[in-house]
């Protein structure tokens, strides 16, 4: 059977419904084809036992004046709650505000004074181009704050050789010190957050779901197909074949899908050069381990959104807490917290004992107690989760960028552009794709 739709989006993730919703607006005509039998993507939500868990912490915050009116007047409207981010750095067996250059008040004064020689050094030193992301980081912050944070954190949440690691995706992501407040942080408790997201957004009701949710409210029911795995992508037939054998033929496709995976539905008709390419792109994988407890009136994780751990004994880097974000995630008087546990190649792990040892190690940080009753654990799998920019990341990206788009394909989001996208840009991605069809 054969169909015919001018435009196919491929996936139902955040910048899939983003370039549906906008090819809606225009009345385009448009099919989205998506393999789960819910949209959403990463941004899903799952419940239990009166918890409710997103796919790992996912916040929204931007700068980008369009995306805040879409997300907050027309999509997320009344269920939307601003807050004011509360997140820290773990060391030293002591919580500091994040970002940890800039707020050292409270660690030894040995470790002080290092962190700022280093960084003083740093800042004297030639400022030569950088040759990978830990040269980065050396240059950047010095020594002190290098050895104790930055590098140890990074090689947990990466999973990967920092060396081989190019930078160029940092941007706004990793506040930049300057001296003056890092002096400032280390002499005084906090004044003054840092980062772009130190004010950011998040559903009262639904978890992060409510905004795949809310896009699809905009969205004609039959536009969106769920359930449907692609198969195969047959460009000279300009034809996209479903698990079902049902075939759609097509003018563009705006394919979300992750890279790599685009190319392999290509098929034979793929060039080698983009076959070798694309399995050169890499990847990690993280695990969300999901714990909820109940609370035993003395504690206070509530308090914190989430923290970072760079301790290479403790099984996970990062550690949020869905109550603090709404109260609609966990029921009342229990608490809950998810950490986030980053595998590749570089790092294999035993994937039968991450809950054990994450609850072992969220009682030797003091999140959860002996008196603190676990009421479920649950552990949510994300693969591919963080794409890894290695040194000829930029170079494949774009070859393969390029050849798809000559063969009908526009390749966008995430995983279909191979970038560490944040939701916004993710929904942006997929307005360009929609306004590149009009």
């Amino acid at each position: 059977m054969v169909t015919e739709s001018p435009t196919v989006v491929l996936g139902a993730g955040l910048c899939g419904l983003s370039a549906a919703y906008h090819l809606q607006q225009q009345h385009a005509d448009f099919i989205v084809l998506e393999r789960e039998t819910k949209a959403g993507g990463l941004a899903r939500t799952e419940s239990s036992d009166g918890f409710s868990f997103d796919h790992s912490i996912h916040i929204l915050y931007t700068r980008d004046a369009y995306v805040t009116r879409l997300i907050c007047d027309d999509l997320l409207a009344d269920n939307i709650g601003r807050q004011l981010r509360q997140s820290y750095c773990h060391s030293e067996g002591v919580y500091t505000e994040y970002p940890y250059q800039t707020n050292q008040y409270g660690l030894s004064t040995e470790t002080i004074v290092d962190n700022l020689l280093g960084l003083i050094a740093a800042k004297a030193a030639a400022r030569d181009a950088p040759l990978h992301f830990e040269d980065w980081i050396y240059r950047t912050f010095g020594s002190g704050i290098a050895d104790r944070f930055m590098i140890p954190y990074n090689r947990r949440q990466w999973a990967w050789d920092l060396k081989d690691m190019n930078f160029d995706w940092i941007a706004d992501r990793v506040p930049m010190p300057e001296l003056r407040d890092v002096l400032v942080g280390a002499l005084s408790p906090p004044a003054r957050k840092h980062g772009p997201n130190q004010e950011f957004w998040y559903p009262l009701e639904g978890g992060i779901e409510a905004l795949p949710r809310a896009f699809i409210r905009h969205i004609a029911p039959e536009r969106v197909v769920t359930g449907s795995r692609v198969t195969a992508i047959d460009c000279a037939r300009r034809e996209v074949v479903v698990d079902s054998g049902k075939r759609v033929r097509f003018e563009r496709i705006i394919s979300t899908l992750p890279l790599p995976v685009t190319v392999r539905l290509m098929g034979a008709a793929a060039p080698e050069d983009i076959v070798r390419r694309a399995a050169a792109l890499k990847h990690n994988v993280v695990h969300t381990v999901n714990v909820g407890f109940e609370l035993d009136g003395t504690d206070n994780s509530h308090e914190m959104h989430w923290a970072y751990y760079p301790e290479e004994d403790l099984i996970f880097h990062r550690a949020s807490f869905p109550g603090a974000f709404s109260s609609w995630m966990t029921p009342t008087n229990c608490g809950s917290v998810q950490v986030e546990i980053s595998e590749s190649v570089h790092r294999p792990l035993d994937r039968t004992t991450l809950v054990h040892r994450a609850l072992k190690d969220l009682r030797r940080v003091g999140i959860i107690t002996a008196r603190n009753r676990v009421r479920t654990t649950g552990i949510v799998t994300l693969d591919p989760a963080y794409v890894i920019y290695d040194l000829q990341h930029r170079e494949n990206t774009r070859v393969i960028r390029d050849y798809l788009y000559d063969a009908g394909i526009d390749s966008r989001g995430r995983f279909g552009e191979w970038e560490y996208f944040n939701m916004d840009q993710a929904i942006l991605s997929g307005k360009s794709a929609a306004e590149a069809v009009l």
